[in-house]
């Protein structure tokens, strides 16, 4: 009776020992999924393939963080997918019987529509008989030239444009007074009171001059000015470009940190596995 309990007791021990050398051989597949802008990925689909087979899989959490356990050791492959992002496969990814294997992925945004941008070209055959060169406002911005001198600007537009010393512009030779000035549609008797940064559009009509500029026999300066809203719109682009900037810098430093911060965590939660190992 008394071999019987030793006999029992040795194979209770055996399947003990077994049991816990079957666990120590499985592993675990943790991680993290971000956004191309470093923001965890809510829900995302953890799916854990071998052979074309589902293995198993989990979802991320409200860090973008998951696990999956327990996993024999051996290569998988791991897909990520998510509604807002594109899906993600990452093929061989070794799994240890012995320690946690983390796996840590950044997946691009989702596109639903593909809009096709293409840049205007001004065609090759003008369908008008209007000779007209023309300056935009931003481009007028980016121009050298004197602030101070608006003129300077049309004189540099086109060789058809002269100014004498009067300050006076002749266009294709024409007397002085033969040429008309049109800021915001009304007839002025020049252009030296409009600032240059006012100008939202700068053109100088030098040949077939329509019909609505009246009798004009020599060339047509138009200035359109920013209104308003122009004007708001054009801070407010100014003033977003200047928060996307400093948002993009504070999103990378932070993306830095948080990899620090991870790679710190990794290696507690390790030394820790490894202990727990030790002690046991």
């Amino acid at each position: 009776m008394k071999n019987l309990k030793h006999n029992l007791a040795a194979i209770l021990i055996g399947i003990s020992s077994f049991s816990a050398l079957a666990q120590s051989s499985t592993g675990t597949l943790k991680g993290q999924i971000l956004n191309s802008d470093h923001e965890p990925v809510i829900g995302a689909t953890i799916k854990i393939l071998q052979g074309g087979s589902l293995i198993g899989g989990t979802s991320t959490d409200a860090d973008g963080m998951y696990t999956y356990k327990p996993l024999n050791a051996g290569s998988y492959d791991v897909l990520i997918q998510s509604a807002e992002t594109q899906t993600k496969k990452i093929t061989n990814v070794k799994v240890s019987g012995e320690r946690t294997t983390y796996l840590d992925e950044s997946v691009a945004p989702n596109t639903f529509d593909v809009i096709d941008i293409v840049e205007y070209r001004k065609p090759l055959i003008d369908n008008t008989f209007m000779a007209i060169k023309e300056i935009s406002g931003e481009n007028l911005a980016h121009s050298a030239y004197d602030r101070s001198d608006l003129g300077s600007v049309i004189v540099n537009m086109t060789s058809e444009a002269t100014r004498d010393q009067n300050g006076d512009f002749h266009v294709r030779g024409g007397r002085g007074d033969a040429t008309a000035f049109i800021i915001d549609g009304v007839k002025s008797p020049n252009i030296s009171g409009v600032p240059s940064l006012a100008v939202e559009n700068l053109a100088i009509i030098t040949g077939g001059i329509p019909a609505q500029y009246g009798d004009n026999t020599s060339g047509v300066i138009i200035i359109t000015t920013k209104d308003y809203f122009s004007m708001m719109q054009g801070q407010r682009m100014r003033h977003n470009y200047i928060i996307q900037n400093k948002e993009r810098v504070k999103r990378e430093k932070e993306a830095i940190q948080q990899q620090k911060l991870r790679k710190k965590e990794i290696e507690e939660e390790l030394q820790r596995e490894e202990q727990s190992k030790n002690q046991g």
